[in-house]
């Protein structure tokens, strides 16, 4: 099926989170200053990814895997694998797992990935889940990869988030095509994520900034 528009416009997920956009870019310009909460963010995102490919996996378990899929759950433990390469890298010495000594923010962004699977299988059940939720995941992951690979180029951090960023994007494209043109649940799970970000936004600051204030 040919796509008459495309998922940002479907989702309007980009003026939602409008507001959320400079404060993301001062946070990320912010913490690649200090490598021990760069670190520790990087190893957040390599959580979060890891935790992305797992649910693709336990999703997947009692239905007929297609290469696409296992594609895409490769990719996504290949994320998890870059974050947490560059994670040691910053930080200087290895970070072995994903706790609170080594990963910011640990707990309120597991609580936000499990809302989120849970608030998007209760709209379109348990079946349909994977698409839906890898759609929502895409739509995040490429609006913020963007931001942070903007502030990357123009800081002394030699990171580059372009690969992962073309695997995130053909994800996404791929995720929107499974939608079959129900751009309003699209919308109202897409406004569901922003709430949900929304929530674990200012945790993420605080908990940045109870490590700062520590060190």
């Amino acid at each position: 099926m040919t796509q008459s528009i495309s998922p940002w416009t479907a989702s309007n997920m980009k003026d939602a989170n409008a507001q959320f956009e400079s404060q993301v870019q001062r946070f990320l310009e912010d913490i690649i200053k200090d490598k021990s909460r760069h670190a520790r963010f990087l190893n957040m995102l390599s959580m979060l990814e890891h935790k992305g490919s797992r649910r693709i996996m336990l999703s997947q378990m009692d239905q007929v895997l297609t290469q696409d899929t296992l594609q895409h759950l490769a990719e996504e433990a290949r994320h998890a694998y870059f974050f947490k390469r560059q994670a040691e890298r910053v930080a200087g010495h290895s970070l072995n797992g994903w706790t609170k000594d080594n990963t910011m923010c640990i707990e309120p962004s597991l609580m936000y990935f499990g809302r989120l699977g849970v608030g998007v299988e209760n709209e379109v059940g348990r079946k349909s889940a994977y698409s839906w939720v890898s759609l929502v995941v895409e739509l995040r992951a490429c609006w913020f990869y963007e931001i942070y690979q903007d502030v990357l180029e123009h800081s002394n951090d030699h990171m580059s988030l372009k690969s992962i960023l073309a695997e995130e994007d053909k994800h996404l494209s791929d995720m929107f095509a499974m939608c079959d043109g129900k751009y309003e649940t699209l919308e109202k799970l897409s406004n569901y994520e922003t709430k949900l970000f929304a929530r674990l936004w200012p945790q993420l600051e605080q908990s940045s900034n109870q490590l700062k204030n520590a060190a």
